[in-house]
């Protein structure tokens, strides 16, 4: 499949094929925004799971991710986040974090593209960080010629999000990250007034954004607004005004509002595709090496952002994503699957590891152990007399009754997600296959 960095042809079809592949993840950063800060209703009570805020205000998850928390794609349940997106037009963000000791964590920064900016924490400074100051690069605050711990950021909104793990293993856990995340401080100008076009976005339905061309357009329009000049393309801005002018056209109006869905469907389809082979492919799983680093990619960076929004940079974490079994068939919760991590071939992730279950859009599934992911944390694991761990995949209890190694999964379509974070650098490893069980 074509890495289309600029469209081929001038036909409605292939521009809007080409604008959905580098629009898509532009669009889905945006939405993400208004859902968490929901700017409608920013102060509205928000469910424990979720650490949803108002824009320029630091939110709190206070319990690990769970299917009832339907706001991005794919979240991780080994974490728990705090979670802010700033408008650095209204000015400068400093955030104070506490020392984590020997726990896990991590401070990202992400671009309203999707891309990431920066993560450090223990990787890059052990136990505790400086406080890092946030501002905006296209104007520059004249102190911070030399100084450290200032970010420059190219995007006018910039998510926040912080880290930190949880050992389901020692009770009362999540408890002790709930009085951390007390800890962290993030101070900055309150939020401006709300834009109207920014209240018109939240009553759009995310499917017509990306397959209605008139709702995909507006959305288009206005996050782009949010970017640095160096991040859009000039080829994007002409793209989208000759589709807005055959939209505004008084002859064949209705034919070009066809042709341009058309395009914007085999768009989406372009980028599902791509899901399933990011990167390298080693038994079933797609492996993207590239971590965030996309370039110019955009095929890369819509596929990630469909099946892993904001991930991680390959230094911090490693996300190979798994939608078939090892004859190349799609999982399918209609079959039963089963996965075995042999002795000595675990995970080589210096921090920690999971293996999470997902509906095919990246959902968690609900199901009677309340359990959606693996871990090299998960108590009372069965391990196997040479060491190796054999995993479930499957709807379905298991016949015998044991559910020590179940990963419950939906009955059609879904994916597996394997994380790694301090991926260690193993040329021997690799994903195991997941087999079906006759």
């Amino acid at each position: 499949m074509p890495n289309r960095t600029q469209p081929e042809q001038t036909d409605l079809r292939d521009d809007a094929s080409a604008l959905q592949v580098w629009g898509f993840p532009v669009i889905f950063a945006q939405r993400l925004r208004l859902r968490f800060t929901d700017p409608a209703n920013p102060h509205a009570q928000r469910p424990p799971a979720s650490a949803g805020a108002p824009l320029n205000t630091l939110g709190h998850q206070r319990e690990l991710s769970n299917p009832a928390l339907t706001a991005g794609v794919a979240p991780n349940v080994d974490t728990l986040y705090s979670l802010a997106f700033v408008d650095l037009d209204s000015g400068t963000f400093e955030l104070r974090l506490p020392d984590f000791a020997d726990r896990y964590y991590s401070v990202q920064i992400g671009e309203a593209d999707s891309s990431t900016n920066t993560v450090i924490g223990r990787r890059t400074h052990g136990s505790r960080i400086p406080p890092v100051t946030l501002y905006r690069q296209a104007s520059k605050p004249a102190n911070t010629e030399n100084a450290d711990g200032w970010i420059a950021c190219r995007s006018r909104f910039v998510m926040i999000a912080i880290r930190i793990l949880v050992d389901p293993s020692r009770p009362g856990d999540v408890l002790a990250v709930n009085g951390l995340q007390q800890h962290i401080v993030l101070t900055g100008p309150p939020a401006p007034p709300t834009a109207h076009a920014e209240l018109a976005l939240c009553t759009v339905e995310r499917s017509d954004e990306l397959q209605r061309p008139r709702e995909f357009l507006g959305a288009l329009d206005h996050a782009i607004g949010s970017l640095g000049d160096s991040d859009v393309p000039r080829w994007v801005g002409q793209t989208h005004r000759r589709l807005l002018d055959a939209l505004d056209a008084a002859a064949d109006r209705d034919a070009a509002e066809r042709e341009i869905a058309d395009g914007l469907r085999s768009g989406s389809e372009d980028i599902a595709a791509q899901v399933k082979s990011m990167g390298r492919s080693v038994n079933g799983w797609a492996i993207n090496d590239a971590g965030a680093d996309f370039g110019a990619n955009h095929l890369l960076r819509a596929a990630v952002a469909y099946s892993q929004i904001y991930i991680n940079p390959a230094a911090e974490a490693s996300y190979p994503v798994c939608e078939q079994d090892e004859e190349g068939r799609p999982l399918d919760g209609a079959n039963d699957y089963a996965f075995t991590f042999r002795a000595g071939k675990f995970p080589p992730a210096e921090f920690f590891w999971s293996m999470t279950v997902y509906h095919a859009r990246g959902l968690l599934y609900a199901n009677e152990l309340d359990r959606y992911a693996i871990t090299d944390r998960t108590p009372n694991l069965h391990y196997d007399a040479d060491g190796s761990l054999t995993v479930r995949v499957q709807n379905s209890c298991p016949t015998n009754g044991n559910t020590a190694n179940w990963l419950p999964c939906p009955p059609g379509a879904f994916r597996l997600m394997l994380r790694l974070y301090g991926p260690k650098p193993d040329s021997r490893w690799s994903p195991p296959p997941v087999v079906r069980q006759q």
